[in-house]
């Protein structure tokens, strides 16, 4: 039996960003449900945000997953880093990460992302509240490879972000609280990533510290035509095919376990 695929949205985003993922692998006849980080979606006032964390959002997750048997994770930015933490307590059947935010070993933190970050992270007290990126931010930060139609269209569904997630994501090792922290050696599932050369916030030099901090227990793939928002540039759907693809060979292992290693082999793209 295939299992059920759970979707983790990002930063200043809601569900709906996984739409056209969504319907691809629902063809492909998996079961799928994109859930809602807290305090994220129309319905919410940006306030509803404030003060939010990393470990609220971690718990969300995981209340989600439990309803299901050994699912599988997809992740996209911070919804990434969610599915490594939630890989590390949870039985699922393997995770995937797509420009995934990176686990406290690494410092995220690059100069191309300062066009983006800095008129709000030199504002005290961001921590205590939440923010919206502004169509310029977001175009450098999140659509550099759209063209300027697909960049309008995407803004108008952003929402706002918790200052404290983005703290805490975005200072690595310094964040003392621990919540960005993975615990790798915990993590039994088969991992593939994928990443954009061209990404901006989560720039390639900290994913490929992300794949080196793994090793070969993750399948690492980085593309040179993709930068954050995957999720729906172009090519996308090659990129959705790929994984499930991918997915079809971890289904087929899981149900004949007694010729499967630990983790799957690394398939080439195609």
């Amino acid at each position: 039996m295939r299992p059920a695929l759970i979707f983790v949205h990002g930063m200043w985003s809601s569900p709906g960003v996984w739409d056209g993922w969504i319907r691809r692998c629902e063809a492909r006849g998996y079961a799928c449900v994109a859930l809602a980080l807290p305090g994220h979606g129309e319905k919410f006032a940006d306030s509803a945000l404030a003060g939010i964390g990393l470990r609220d959002c971690a718990t969300a997750v995981e209340r989600v997953a439990l309803n299901y048997d050994h699912p599988v994770l997809i992740g996209h930015s911070l919804g990434g880093l969610l599915t490594q933490q939630a890989s590390a307590r949870l039985a699922l059947s393997a995770a995937i990460l797509v420009n995934s935010a990176v686990p406290a070993p690494i410092f995220p933190l690059r100069p191309v992302m300062l066009p983006g970050f800095a008129r709000h992270f030199v504002k005290w007290g961001l921590w205590r509240k939440s923010f919206r990126l502004s169509r310029r931010e977001a175009n450098h930060l999140l659509f550099n490879a759209m063209s300027s139609d697909q960049q309008d269209a995407c803004y108008r569904h952003l929402t706002a972000e918790s200052g404290r997630v983005a703290y805490e994501v975005g200072f690595g090792k310094l964040n003392w609280t621990g919540s960005n922290r993975v615990n790798r050696p915990a993590i039994s599932c088969p991992i593939l990533a994928l990443s954009g050369v061209q990404d901006h916030i989560v720039p390639i030099s900290a994913s490929r510290r992300m794949a080196a901090w793994y090793g070969e227990a993750m399948d690492y793939r980085e593309f040179a035509g993709h930068a954050h928002w995957m999720l729906s540039e172009q090519d996308w759907m090659m990129r959705a095919d790929e994984v499930l693809d991918w997915l079809h060979q971890v289904v087929q292992c899981n149900s004949n376990a007694s010729i499967c290693t630990r983790h799957m082999p690394h398939l080439q793209p195609g």
